[in-house]
């Protein structure tokens, strides 16, 4: 796949996106890019309010960058206007602009009436999009793919990849057997049916394997039964995984469920960083 040719990374001054300003920085001095800091100032206030955090917040960005920059060629824009609107005309749907932003602040009532600043951006762009969690204090070794065989979850394991060219990759199907619980009355018949989706996957896995072109970090795929977001989360938790990897399905610009509620899931809440793509 083409290489990323620049980042842009949107900060608020938090904690949260701190580290995202930190790990744009690593990347770019592995990989030798640019990076653009964008900080967007809310278009609602005073004009003079504005202009007095816009002067503060341009030091405080500067000396932040300081500690982070050596060696990497960088901007920082701080612009006042919608942060949505301002972080999407920054990365000009450019597919290969890599776009890294802090988790998500968890609003937990809010959350459940309307779509997240963070899944407005990932539905608008078709920019890759790197969510970061975690301290920056390792690389990206262990990555791992969540698979549903579709061009959307081959590019995100492929970009994945691509930025640890040492990491390894484990490729995760989950399983789910629909209405497994009506059709599977008896213990043998719920293992037919599992085995027969079972071995559902197992042909759409050679199949895609014999068109994606998979890079050589890719491991086997493996199959577990389950929903992907507790498998994903689960890995995690036991120190399986450095970077989630998952393809977003849809057009750029659809209504919000399109995103897949695997995507939803991990933004909302996220168990380690998670790398989002589209093919």
């Amino acid at each position: 796949m083409p290489k990323l040719t620049n980042i842009l990374v949107a900060t608020d001054m938090s904690p949260r996106s701190d580290r995202a300003v930190r790990r744009a920085f690593d990347l770019a001095r592995t990989h030798g890019l640019p990076v653009t800091v964008l900080m967007v100032l809310d278009d609602a206030m005073p004009a003079d309010l504005t202009d007095m955090l816009h002067a503060k917040a341009e030091m405080e960005l500067d000396r932040f960058v300081a500690t982070l920059g050596d060696g990497v060629a960088h901007d920082i824009v701080i612009r006042v206007g919608d942060p949505t609107h301002e972080i999407l005309h920054y990365a000009h749907n450019d597919a290969l602009c890599l776009l890294v932003m802090g988790i998500h602040r968890p609003r937990p009532f809010l959350d459940t009436l309307r779509e997240t600043t963070m899944q407005r951006i990932v539905r608008r762009t078709s920019n890759p999009v790197l969510l970061v969690k975690d301290a920056v204090d390792h690389s990206y070794d262990k990555v791992v793919a969540a698979c549903d065989f579709s061009p959307a979850s081959t590019a995100s394991l492929k970009l994945a990849l691509s930025l640890n060219r040492h990491a390894k990759a484990r490729l995760i199907h989950a399983l789910h057997v629909p209405y497994s619980g009506m059709l599977g009355q008896t213990s043998a018949a719920a293992a037919d049916l599992a085995n027969a989706f079972h071995k559902e996957a197992v042909t759409q896995d050679v199949a895609w394997r014999a068109t994606a072109d998979l890079p050589a970090g890719a491991g086997k795929t493996e199959i577990m039964p389950g929903s992907p977001y507790p498998i994903l989360c689960g890995l995690a938790d036991c120190g399986d995984a450095d970077l989630i990897a998952v393809g977003a399905h849809g057009r750029v610009g659809s209504a919000r469920a399109i995103l897949g509620s695997l995507s939803i899931d991990l933004m909302r809440d996220p168990p380690c960083d998670v790398l989002i793509a589209r093919p």
